[in-house]
């Protein structure tokens, strides 16, 4: 048997291999330690926080009566793929007129944080705020795509997973995002 702290210090890949050998006491550190990530990004795709919040216990509760999960190379990418994939089906089941990729991704900062960040500098301040607006002005897409790599930190590939795209895809959405980001700035 494992000693909870031994698991805490699992990486998640270990974990989900353990998972897989239905040791399931390992789902409540995934889900403690992913929770806040799958709630940021959630509401991000969607802003209903009940309706994220159903998604991701759903989630976890179908992880657990699972029976034919398989290896996976980044428990992350599923996770956030699979959270995407839920809210698309909760939206269609409860017939609710809304196609995702029309919903905005939202990507907001609070201007109290920016202050904390760009102590005394005005100028920072204004350019961040115009960013945002700029970042508003890309299509979801490549707002979701931007999110992911700059604030989530995820490498391409984890962000082709999570869009359900290719590698390449990944890449170019950036670029493309990024040269809009030039251009508006």
């Amino acid at each position: 048997m494992f000693a909870r702290n031994d698991l805490e210090q699992k990486t998640d890949e270990a974990l989900w291999e353990l998972l897989l050998e239905r040791k399931v006491m390992v789902l409540e550190i995934l889900y403690k330690r992913h929770y806040d990530l799958l709630l940021n990004y959630g509401m991000k795709v969607y802003p209903n926080k009940d309706l994220v919040q159903d998604c991701i216990q759903d989630f976890f509760v179908k992880l657990h009566q699972s029976g034919k999960l398989s290896h996976t190379e980044c428990v992350k990418t599923y996770f956030l793929k699979a959270l995407r994939n839920l809210l698309i089906d909760k939206l269609s089941a409860v017939k609710e007129t809304v196609d995702l990729e029309k919903v905005s991704f939202q990507m907001t900062i609070d201007d109290s944080v920016l202050s904390r960040l760009f102590d005394k500098n005005d100028e920072d301040i204004r350019l961040s705020h115009q960013l945002l607006e700029a970042i508003q002005q890309l299509p979801v897409n490549q707002r979701e795509a931007i999110y992911l790599r700059y604030v989530k930190g995820m490498a391409y590939k984890e962000i082709a997973g999570v869009l359900g795209i290719a590698s390449q895809s990944s890449m170019n959405l950036v670029a493309r995002a990024i040269a809009k980001l030039r251009t508006v700035m």
